[in-house]
């Protein structure tokens, strides 16, 4: 079982175990519209119809300040989660089933030849003031408008398979004929329109913004819960059931995501007005803004139950009346685990993605607004590949090692064939970054940052009788309150100390260590304190120690940091530990010994061709250009909110044109990103025309006008050319190699970090400047070499040795470092034993880095031995203890017994063999399986009632 797997299977028994909370639903603020906004504003004489721009602007503003409340974000997690943990489980299957087949894994012609099937229940839902059949609408009012809308114009607008019938009687592209094509015809968006019902209470009951949850409607949820329950009581138990043939959460925990969970799987509403994110219609605000949620989970499971059924309602998507395909397909892709690539804080100032992607404000392309929604990020089809297999990419990937001053040429096809390479991923070094030093000295113990990861630090110690016992460390820690934390345990059990949070409302992790201390009012100025734990309890007693830290799916601090461990009885230490040497009484799980850096995650360039062909048509009707799209994708990054950290994304375009288009909003910025060899049409406000065919990642390329909508890039020296391009754009190639620095690089600095245990070492060497890649020479002191860059080393013997590090770079230069490694003496005693009547045979497994070892047996019925294993033959059946006292020439001395029962009937398979000690893991491990597994039976309880 892998780490990630178990991970998976905490997660789900953790989150089961604690119902998801109420909340109102969040607006999607990608999807809002603008011009539609104002129009509605000024028919309702809310705005004047001669408004100035001023006025215009301000209105706006105010209209669009939503947000996401913390209830909001802790159902999104806790969802996402759930996602993660049925992933793992899944992998984990495959991985299993590979093993068992003695298969490799999975070939890129099988995995191609995948197809995924979903149903969708769409549910059609109405108002008693304002019913579908009289809702008001005008032609001036949508450019999606029909003087009808019966529910075979939903049935075309999703499920056609030759598209639907446009307001003019164009031909329009259908959701499903959308997905057909992102996937490269491996993903079938099928389902059933049901309706239209009628709502219980008029529309303001539902969608009044709600000013205590930051403007948000107040009961879209339980909108859908009626609707669905309506629909699903018109139909037969064996027709609802073909829409619950998923296990997207994997509530069984059998890894198996293709099956039944008594859950509906994908349910789209429609409601009768204008959404509020076009203005809300007659509506108004009290409107229902477009969005992705789940409803409130009741009665110990997943969502709700669907009154007279044996379903539940969870997940959900809701859209208007006049819905284009675009906020149809948008609101789908997070159905499907996708998250938002815009940021949610202001629209003007967005992330560096516009319309280049569905998922930012890609949904509303088209001549129609939002009618040619456009392809997805590289990103997000590296998800939809990974998760669904089919036919999402054809990707080629490139390491920057392998990157050369020459280069290579590759053709790159637009991304919308299926059938050829359409994008090309340049994977990054991940080097070590700056870091916060320590509390004191040179190292410290660190737990490591991310999403879904949990990690560990653990001493065995005997504690002595005297009282009082404290455990005190120096300690400072950024951890998303509530949702990560921190914990430090005796045995596994969790205890309380001075700034520990004894429960939360977010999990059920008892006595945390949560938040920020820096917040402490008694934190220095670097933001350290000092953490206290009583261990009074536990004298005289031999215990585990540890501290762990536990992350969720999103959103993470820089964890903890810990320095200067002291433990004390009556003021007396009897265990310490700075950090500053290597101590292998610490068992690192996890987390790391390290100095004031720490490693990066993975990042990487993607590459894209983009045209005007297929789902790409509609950004022609933006005004965007056509060619070499260039992406940067960070994962030391969690999100796109570039009002918080501006140039730096989890996702975003490379800008080719870094001249700003006036004072226009990033989306119109992003028209001219693409790198290509032919220069842009003309544009409002856009003065620089000339084409950019050259990408070298050593410019600049943050927009320092307009940061937001820049980047800031590694500077590696990675250059993109391109030498050809179809005047289509539907091929290009493009060059990519690696240019070296023409000034003389940084001085080459090398240090040596390591950690220990029972005399194996493990290097990792810290390297910056000169020239990569680098060569590793390493001297162990003992008359033993390496070449690799992080090697391990046994040591034959305890005592100090001088270790010594060489670097090389790629121009010759070369730095040494030498470090002082002080093996300590370990000599760990353990025999088994092998039964044949009266006859013993002992085998000795002792291990130790001491000389001169000798050996005395007691066998426990008055007779010994010297031999390093000898065979005994008892005199009378019965049991003893034997005991094997293992001394080195300097007189050291360790002992181990085992008992070992003889008889007089012979048994040639009789053995027994004794280890020591435990393990946080194999404990956790136990404790994690016992909870999934009751958590799933109490799941079959409550499916079979």
């Amino acid at each position: 079982m892998n780490m990630r797997w178990l991970i998976g299977l905490w997660s789900i028994a953790l989150l089961l175990a604690s119902p998801l909370q109420a909340a109102p639903a969040p607006a999607d603020i990608a999807v809002h519209n603008k011009q539609q906004i104002l129009y509605w504003m000024m028919k309702r004489g809310e705005l004047a119809a001669d408004a100035s721009e001023a006025q215009q602007q301000q209105a706006l503003q105010r209209y669009l300040s939503k947000g996401i409340t913390k209830e909001m974000l802790t159902q999104i997690r806790q969802e996402q989660t759930l996602r993660a943990a049925a992933e793992a489980a899944r992998q984990n299957r495959l991985s299993a089933d590979s093993k068992r087949l003695n298969l490799s894994s999975a070939t890129a012609v099988t995995e191609r030849d995948t197809t995924k099937t979903v149903r969708v229940l769409a549910v059609l839902v109405d108002f008693p003031d304002l019913p579908y059949n009289n809702n008001q609408l005008t032609p001036s009012d949508t450019n999606m408008y029909y003087s009808s809308y019966p529910a075979a114009h939903y049935d075309g607008l999703l499920f056609g398979d030759a598209g639907f019938s446009g307001p003019q009687g164009q031909t329009l592209r259908s959701a499903y004929q959308y997905y057909q094509s992102a996937s490269g015809g491996s993903f079938y968006f099928t389902g059933q329109v049901v309706g239209w019902v009628r709502a219980s209470h008029n529309a303001a009951y539902y969608g009044a913004n709600d000013p205590d949850n930051d403007d948000n409607d107040i009961r879209a949820t339980d909108l859908v819960t009626e609707a669905v329950t309506a629909a699903a009581n018109s139909m037969s138990a064996s027709t609802l059931a073909q829409y619950d043939i998923e296990d997207p959460y994997d509530l069984d925990g059998d890894g198996n995501l293709q099956e039944a969970d008594g859950i509906i799987d994908h349910v789209m509403v429609f409601h009768s007005s204008i959404g509020e994110e076009a203005g809300g219609g007659v509506l108004g605000e009290d409107a229902i803004w477009s969005h992705r949620f789940f409803v409130n989970s009741t009665g110990g499971g997943i969502g709700q139950q669907i009154s007279g059924t044996a379903k539940r309602v969870f997940g959900y998507t809701i859209q208007p009346i006049d819905a284009g395909i675009g906020v149809c397909v948008h609101e789908f892709g997070h159905d499907l685990g996708l998250p938002d690539e815009y940021d949610s804080a202001n629209d003007d100032n967005d992330a560096p993605v516009g319309e280049w992607s569905l998922m930012a404000a890609g949904s509303w392309t088209g001549a129609l607004q939002g009618s040619e929604p456009a392809g997805f990020s590289p990103y997000a089809r590296s998800y939809l590949q990974q998760r669904y297999q089919g036919r999402w990419l054809l990707e080629q990937r490139l390491a920057y090692e392998n990157l050369t001053t020459t280069g290579s040429d590759y053709t790159l096809y637009q991304a919308t064939d299926a059938d050829a390479l359409n994008q090309i991923a340049i994977d990054l070094p991940t080097d070590s970054t700056l870091f916060n030093a320590p509390y004191s000295g040179s190292y410290q113990y660190y737990s490591g940052h991310g999403n879904m990861i949990s990690t560990a630090m653990s001493f065995e110690l005997a504690l002595p009788s005297s009282t009082p016992l404290t455990f005190t460390m120096k300690a400072k820690w950024d951890i998303e309150d509530e949702y990560d934390y921190a914990q430090v345990m005796v045995d596994g059990v969790a205890i309380a100390g001075n700034y520990t949070l004894a429960s939360n409302n977010t999990n059920n992790a008892l006595n945390i260590i949560t938040g920020k201390s820096a917040d402490l009012g008694a934190a220095d100025s670097n933001g350290w304190v000092t953490l206290t734990f009583d261990l009074s309890a536990y004298a005289g007693m031999n215990k585990q120690i540890s501290v762990v830290y536990v992350t969720d799916q999103s959103i993470s601090g820089d964890g903890l940091q810990l320095d200067e461990l002291n433990i004390t009885a009556n003021n007396t230490t009897v265990f310490s530990d700075n950090a500053e040497a290597l101590n292998s009484a610490v068992t690192l799980n996890g987390f790391a010994r390290i100095d004031n850096t720490r490693p990066g995650q993975p990042h990487r360039y993607l590459l894209q061709l983009r045209s005007f062909e297929d789902i790409d048509a509609g950004l022609r009707d933006s005004g965007y250009e056509a060619g070499v799209l260039i992406w940067y994708e960070n994962r030391n990054i969690d999100d796109n909110e570039v009002n918080v950290h501006p140039g730096q994304n989890l996702i975003g375009v490379i800008d080719a044109d870094q001249h700003l288009i006036g004072s226009r909003p990033t989306r119109v910025q992003m028209r001219d990103a693409a790198f290509s060899l032919y220069d842009q049409s003309s544009f409002p406000d856009d003065t620089s025309l000339l084409h950019s065919s050259l990408f070298d990642d050593r410019d600049d390329y943050s927009a320092p006008s307009k940061p937001v909508a820049g980047l800031i890039l590694p500077a590696l020296g990675v250059v993109v050319e391109v030498v050809s391009q179809e005047q289509d754009n539907s091929m290009a190639t493009v060059n990519i190699r690696l240019e070296r620095e023409t000034t003389p690089p940084a001085p080459l600095v090398v240090t040596i970090n390591s950690s220990q245990a029972n005399g194996v070492v493990n290097f990792t060497a810290a390297v910056s400047g000169g020239t990569t890649p680098y060569r590793y020479t390493w001297d162990f002191g003992d008359g033993s070499s390496s070449t690799v860059a992080a090697p391990s080393h046994s040591y034959q013997t305890a005592g100090n040795f001088v270790v010594t590090l060489t670097v090389t770079d790629a121009d010759a230069s070369s730095q040494s470092a030498s470090r002082n490694i002080s093996v300590a003496s370990y000599l760990t005693v353990n025999f088994s034993t092998s039964v044949n009547g009266l006859t013993v045979q002992f085998s000795n497994s002792t291990s130790s880095n001491l000389e001169g070892l000798s050996y005395l047996w007691s066998f426990g019925d008055g007779n010994s031995s010297s031999a390093a294993s000898p065979s005994h033959t008892y005199s009378a059946a019965g049991s003893y203890t034997v005991t094997l006292t293992v001394t080195d020439s300097n007189g050291v001395s360790s002992s181990r017994s085992n008992s070992v029962t003889v008889s007089s009937t012979t048994n040639n398979n009789a053995s027994s063999g004794g280890s020591g000690g435990g393990s946080l893991a194999a404990s956790w491990l136990l404790l994690l399986l016992a909870l999934a597994f009751c958590r799933r039976d109490r799941l079959r309880n409550l499916s079979a009632d």
